[in-house]
């Protein structure tokens, strides 16, 4: 839910608007950052109401470069894109320009939410009955890494149940019969 009301944000759009006061008289009188009336005002100058309607929208990377391209074409600022493309904020839009400079329009695209899946027992149990020269280097690699950690969790498993057993044994021992 957005921090001001759509009710608000029209007040203070409309008294800007009135011409009584600039950016800073207007932000100072409703208790705002100036620059949020500055983006809220030219949001609405350029989509009326609906700029005041805050949608989560998700942006393929196809509109994402569109609006970089616009920007660097006819010399848009963040903010004076962000209106023109009704963009909630302006910070999207550097956040897009910066990945676009680091890693070009791939690294535009979505990336993959969450962890990735864990691999399933019965792919491991098929990699372990293959024999080991007919695996890739990538499988043996794999083989290799799920045999270690097996070897080291039964290594633990036995420590811990050593560990038991004495603990047990000196109990025992300690405690008059």
């Amino acid at each position: 839910m957005s921090k001001y009301s759509k009710d608000f944000k029209l007040e203070v759009i409309h008294h800007y608007l009135s011409g009584k006061e600039g950016f800073t008289a207007t932000a100072k009188r409703y208790g705002v950052k100036f620059t949020y009336v500055r983006t809220w005002v030219h949001a609405f100058k350029t989509h009326g109401q609906k700029s005041l309607t805050k949608t989560y929208t998700h942006h393929p990377s196809a509109f994402k470069l569109a609006v970089l391209k616009a920007m660097a074409q006819d010399q848009l600022s963040i903010n004076q894109a962000a209106a023109h493309f009704n963009i909630a904020s302006p910070s999207t839009i550097s956040a897009w320009q910066r990945l676009y400079n680091e890693g070009g329009i791939t690294a535009l695209e979505p990336k993959p939410k969450g962890r990735p899946p864990m691999s399933k027992r019965s792919e491991i149990q098929a990699l372990l009955a293959k024999p080991s020269e007919q695996l890739t280097h990538e499988e043996l690699l794999l083989k290799s890494h799920y045999l270690e950690v097996e070897n080291a969790y039964l290594k633990k498993l036995e420590a811990l149940a050593q560990q038991k057993y004495l603990a047990n044994k000196n109990r025992s021992k300690s405690s008059p019969s």
